[in-house]
């Protein structure tokens, strides 16, 4: 009878144990997503807090709709210094907080800051109380255009400089984004569409492609975006950048609020067939921008 029991609780110890190893292959060794679970894909959320993002791994991904406009943005702490400047009542600029929100940086020091300015400090409250919520990601599209697409039976995936890179700075650290420009030009993804660019003159046609996620930025304040292309997969700060790849890269500033209606950025990148060597491609030009009211 001992021994039939002791054969019990070994097995039902067992059991256990292999549910638990189950779980902890599933879930990685300090709680997150094992090593071997996708990264990106629809983007239903913010993706983790990595330095370096494959955007190939985004296709599909949906993000939140434009923000539509109404007849009055929300107010902003220069609108509310001048509310008060020009005499309004504390109730007339409460009662627009209420109304509208504020699309402030709410911080302890800004409010502090706001206050030494004369604005009452019922209207410093109502400021941290009626403030969008605090920026900590963005909305990223990047859309790649292949132009020049006829003629051949088979299209190339060789490009000149096979990789894609946007580097945004974020306080100490930098987010890396990379495409495989022979991957994305052998795949076919959800997001593509032929766009006809077709004039009297130039018959030519544009494969889309594009990628979308909602991907972390913490730090506020103005700061560069950089993009260019490279022979090297390999390349995880600026400081990598090889000198050749460098001097073609392109800088574009954009200023970082520390809360807003809206925090969607682009990048456009236009890629044509080598004029010489039609099998491969280089990449023609790049436009980032970004979308805050």
């Amino acid at each position: 009878m001992t021994s039939v029991r002791t054969l019990f609780l070994a097995a039902a110890l067992l059991s256990h144990l292999l549910s638990h190893l189950g779980s902890a292959a599933a879930t990685g060794q300090n709680g997150g997503p094992s090593p071997a679970a996708k990264l990106g894909g629809p983007a239903a959320g913010v993706l983790g807090s990595g330095r370096v993002f494959n955007i190939v791994e985004w296709d599909g991904g949906e993000l939140p709709g434009v923000y539509e406009r109404s007849a009055q943005l929300p107010l902003t702490v220069e609108d509310v210094r001048k509310l008060a400047a020009s005499e309004f009542g504390d109730e007339a600029i409460l009662r627009m907080l209420r109304e509208r929100r504020c699309a402030c940086d709410a911080s302890v020091d800004a409010l502090l800051e706001l206050k030494k300015t004369g604005v009452s400090q019922a209207v410093v409250e109502a400021v941290s109380l009626h403030s969008l919520p605090p920026n900590r990601s963005l909305d990223l599209v990047i859309s790649l255009d292949f132009e020049g697409l006829g003629g051949e039976a088979a299209v190339s995936t060789t490009a000149r400089r096979g990789y894609l890179y946007l580097i945004i700075p974020d306080g100490g650290r930098e987010r890396v984004f990379i495409g495989n420009l022979r991957t994305i030009l052998a795949g076919r993804w959800q997001r593509e569409a032929m766009v006809d660019n077709t004039d009297l003159l130039l018959p030519k046609n544009v494969r889309r492609i594009t990628f979308a996620a909602q991907v972390p930025l913490r730090t506020y304040g103005a700061r560069s975006a950089l993009v260019f292309t490279s022979t090297k997969p390999d390349i995880y700060s600026a400081t990598d950048i090889p000198d050749a790849d460098r001097q073609g890269a392109l800088e574009f500033a954009f200023n970082y609020p520390p809360s807003s209606v809206e925090r969607r950025c682009s990048l456009q990148a236009l890629y044509r067939q080598d004029a010489l060597v039609p099998g491969s491609w280089h990449m023609e030009r790049s436009h980032f921008e970004c979308e805050w009211e």
